[in-house]
């Protein structure tokens, strides 16, 4: 069973006070969000709009991968002899 909020039941003075269009910041993407939170303004690295999980893009690392740098330090060998 499930209880309705309701403010008048909950002791006074031992919760944080509620912000209701709190401004969070994503520091990757720049989107802003007003959602509910007990601090008045957040920054948050990843969001929805720009994490790889949720868009489906997998972030390319630079250097390449394991396979990859193996092959290069191998056609150096050969090109050595």
């Amino acid at each position: 069973m499930a209880f309705p909020y309701n403010p008048s039941t909950m002791k006074s003075g031992i919760h944080p006070e509620m912000h209701q269009k709190a401004k969070t910041t994503c520091s990757t993407c720049g989107t802003v969000f007003l959602i509910p939170s007990t601090i008045a303004e957040q920054t948050i690295e990843t969001c929805r709009n720009c994490h790889p999980v949720y868009t489906g893009k997998q972030q390319k690392d630079l250097r390449g991968g394991r396979v990859d740098r193996f092959k290069k330090r191998l056609e150096k060998a050969r090109k050595k002899d």
